[in-house]
């Protein structure tokens, strides 16, 4: 097995959450913090517990975050410009894959059950992001967990919540980042604990169909009826995961990669009809918190042969076991920078081929 060794290491004035470079200038890349704010002691005084148990709207612990902008310009790392997010932290980011006549287009899932866009601005003098609206999905005491764009509908994008719920957002007319128009909400379906990650299927029928798992270790699968409000669950799955599922990858219609807190990563076939199957797990020492696919090369672009997927995943503690399956093969590999960066959640990365 190769070593992997740091090129850069970077110390941030916050703890790094998520991480996300630009589609369209890859040399740029964001990094998003989380900071909860210690609460003070106030004896003598009340709890601050409503009548339901529950800690007060005025006792809510303070959340605080930042937007940081990088460079990568060969083997430096250089730090352009911070946005600072007093009000709320940050808990996921993700580019818009779509154009935007603006410039690149970032989501923001935020602390305080705000979706948040900033667009990056860029000229000879100066780099930074612009705020350009921000968009209320649930009350301010739920954390919006994780955001996922429509690989194919820009007015569309995917949200888990702390609450539980995996909700999809529509633009109704115009950008989902214009700010001068109405987003319609649905809730795709509720988990009994936080929903972590939400992923849309590649589905060719045209129907909106996406994935979710959450810390209930639930994994499954929704469409979108004719109505938006009218989703359907296709199957549900407690039995693979041992842990909360914390991340989920489409390869292609019916294979889904999954990272869980049980410190597996998981090759599963997840057709609409039949039964889920295991194809091939690794224990990775720790809970799978990221997967990233590095590149996909099929054999053939029609039927049969063989596919070459190569991922990269993150765990967050412990020492990884590399052996084989009989359709995973890992591999200790690292050859493009950008990821190797990307993974501040982790104590070690591995990228690993199929």
């Amino acid at each position: 097995m190769s070593s992997i060794s740091s090129i850069e290491r970077l110390t941030l004035g916050l703890p790094p959450a998520c991480i996300a470079f630009c589609p369209s200038e890859p040399e740029y890349f964001v990094i998003g913090t989380y900071h909860l704010h210690r609460k003070e002691n106030q004896a003598g005084e009340d709890s601050g517990e409503d009548a339901l148990g529950s800690p007060s709207q005025a006792e809510q612990q303070k959340r605080s975050g930042t937007l940081e902008l990088f460079r990568v310009q060969g083997e430096q790392v250089i730090h352009i410009a911070t946005e600072p997010t007093p009000d709320y932290s940050i808990l996921d980011i993700q580019w818009t894959p779509h154009h935007a006549a603006s410039g690149p287009v970032l989501a923001v899932a935020a602390s305080t059950g705000l979706l948040v866009f900033y667009r990056f601005a860029k000229s000879r003098e100066a780099q930074r992001l612009v705020h350009i609206s921000s968009e209320r999905i649930c009350e301010p005491e739920t954390l919006v967990l994780s955001l996922a764009w429509h690989p194919k509908d820009p007015k569309v994008i995917g949200l888990t919540l702390s609450d539980g719920r995996a909700v999809v957002c529509r633009a109704r007319h115009g950008d989902l980042w214009a700010g001068d128009q109405g987003i319609e909400i649905t809730t795709a379906f509720s988990h009994s604990l936080e929903a972590w990650w939400l992923a849309f299927s590649p589905s060719y029928s045209g129907a909106l169909n996406l994935y979710s798992g959450g810390d209930d270790q639930l994994l499954q699968q929704t469409v979108e009826g004719e109505e938006p409000e009218q989703c359907t669950s296709l199957w549900q799955d407690r039995r693979i995961h041992q842990a909360g599922i914390t991340y989920i990858l489409p390869l292609s219609q019916d294979l889904i990669l999954t990272g869980s807190y049980d410190d597996h990563i998981r090759l599963i076939s997840a057709p609409a009809v039949g039964r889920r199957q295991v194809l091939a797990e690794a224990n990775l020492g720790g809970g799978v918190w990221r997967i990233k696919l590095l590149s996909h090369h099929p054999s053939h672009e029609q039927g049969g042969g063989e596919n070459t997927v190569s991922v990269a995943s993150t765990a967050l503690s412990g020492t990884p076991e590399v052996g084989s399956e009989r359709y995973v093969t890992l591999h200790a590999y690292f050859n493009i920078l950008p990821l190797l960066l990307s993974f501040l959640f982790s104590r070690f990365p591995l990228c690993w081929v199929m």
